[in-house]
């Protein structure tokens, strides 16, 4: 008799963590659905749009992960500006080892970070600011780093 006993608080304590473990698992899976948390990729920066007009909504953000980003107004870029100041190959992020780079692909109306026109791949520090045609951008390396602190 008191070993049914010890055997039922056992499958009743087993039911307890599987219960808890279902619990978990469903709220890491709302998180990964609505973008708070990403499984197996790795972030290494971000833009967000501080004035884009009717382009793009300010706050939108780009994350730039291990293939970097390309943006411009081609289809084939990873962020497609529908502005006609915009090349169709207008820009390419990159990170590696540890520094995020922007090099500019030749564009006719050039690439601005803040305020001056680039000619060369330049490394981003968080809080740049990255103007493309009428669209302005900041780097920042994570979420909720900002220059505006």
């Amino acid at each position: 008799m008191q070993g049914i006993l010890v055997l039922g608080r056992i499958l009743f304590i087993g039911l307890i963590y599987l219960f808890l473990f279902r619990i978990l698992t469903a709220l890491l899976a709302d998180l990964q659905v609505k973008g708070l948390i990403r499984k197996g990729e790795k972030e290494f920066g971000r833009f967000e749009v501080l004035s884009g007009g009717e382009l793009l909504p300010k706050g939108r953000v780009f994350r730039i992960d291990q293939k970097g980003l390309k943006i411009g107004r081609g289809k084939n870029n990873d962020v497609v500006l529908a502005d006609h100041f915009a090349s169709m190959d207008h820009v390419l992020v990159r990170h590696h080892k540890g520094v995020t780079t922007l090099e500019d692909l030749g564009s006719t109306n050039g690439t601005w970070v803040n305020g001056e026109r680039i000619s060369s791949p330049v490394q981003l520090v968080a809080g740049d600011y990255v103007k493309i045609g009428s669209i302005t951008f900041q780097y920042s390396r994570w979420q909720n780093e900002s220059s505006k602190l």
